[in-house]
């Protein structure tokens, strides 16, 4: 996974590959692979700390694994989802930020 070993500093090609892969799906039609592409986009922003696009990815990754029926990579991304609303609210709660 280039975002393991490229982090933040490899982000723009990061996100060009990203963005590579979803062109690929939609000229395909292999949608089975466009959750993935979702969750992977949710990590980088979540490495580049930008909490709104991770929240919007992993919602929309979530969406996608339950139509296909993916129902434990749904509740995988579930659980992602609430620990990082919670860790917001949490953060929001005590005036930290």
């Amino acid at each position: 996974m280039r975002l393991a070993t490229d982090g933040a500093d490899g982000a723009a090609g990061i996100e060009a590959a990203l963005r590579d892969a979803m062109a690929l799906v939609e000229a395909t039609g292999a949608r089975g692979h466009a959750p993935f592409i979702h969750v992977e986009r949710a990590a980088l922003a979540h490495l580049l700390g930008d909490k709104a696009t991770r929240q919007r990815e992993l919602r929309e990754a979530h969406r996608l694994f339950t139509e296909m029926g993916a129902t434990a990579r749904a509740e995988q991304v579930a659980r992602e989802l609430g620990s990082s609303a919670e860790s917001t609210s949490r953060i929001s709660s005590t005036g930290r930020t």
